[in-house]
């Protein structure tokens, strides 16, 4: 018998797509290239919707255009749409470091288990004993996270660093799958110089697009045992 948020679930009809940050939030900026989070996750949302679109799927954006939303809005936003998946698109930074890059894809911690980051010395355990309503489909959560990160480091050739977890206020209230995806380091200057260019956030929003599709496909497989 399939165990807690392993049940069959019915093929996705509905993703939403959810660019980081917005309005008087701009997210991470590198003020070298001037160029800012929150304008380059509404541009790859845009151009993966447009993608997932073509086949025929329904695909709402969180906003779409330079607007602030909070973070529970996002959430209510996917429940209000009855969504099947979440995907939350956003870029990193590290302080005084021009050398990182990569991508991250979060899922949001189940019960008992600390996030990532909590295991590092002198961190605090952050593990928490009651279940957030995304907590109900971790399973799923974990095989979409596999799917993005998969096609980001198969794919686009990324620097892997590696599928994580974290108490997200993103992903906490969500009544579906959801993962969000850091998708490169602003503040590595050769990174960043790349996701400045269209024809890069065009090849960022074609793995994301393809890492949902793989996972619908997945549900696909599952649902024809």
């Amino acid at each position: 018998r399939p165990g807690h948020g392993q049940a069959s679930r019915a093929a996705p009809r509905v993703f939403v797509l959810d660019p980081g940050h917005g309005g008087t939030d701009p997210g991470k900026i590198n003020d070298r290239l001037g160029i800012s989070e929150k304008t380059l996750t509404l541009d790859v949302a845009r151009r993966a919707q447009r993608l997932l679109e073509a086949d025929g799927h329904r695909v709402l954006l969180t906003r779409d255009d330079d607007s602030f939303v909070a973070l529970p809005q996002r959430a209510a936003a996917a429940r209000a749409a009855k969504a099947d998946v979440f995907v939350s698109i956003h870029f990193n930074a590290v302080p005084r470091d021009n050398r990182t890059s990569g991508v991250e894809v979060y899922t949001f911690a189940p019960r008992f288990q600390r996030s990532t980051n909590a295991w590092g010395g002198g961190e605090r355990d952050d593990t928490e004993d009651f279940a957030s309503p995304v907590n109900r489909h971790d399973h799923w959560s974990v095989v979409l996270a596999h799917a993005v990160h998969r096609r980001f480091v198969n794919d686009l050739k990324s620097a892997d660093r590696g599928k994580k977890l974290m108490h997200l206020a993103v992903l906490r209230p969500l009544d579906c799958p959801g993962v969000l995806v850091e998708c490169g380091f602003l503040s590595s200057d050769a990174e960043a110089r790349k996701i400045s260019t269209p024809a890069h956030r065009q090849q960022l929003a074609t793995v994301i697009a393809a890492g949902v599709r793989d996972y619908a496909n997945t549900l696909a497989r599952t649902r024809g045992k």
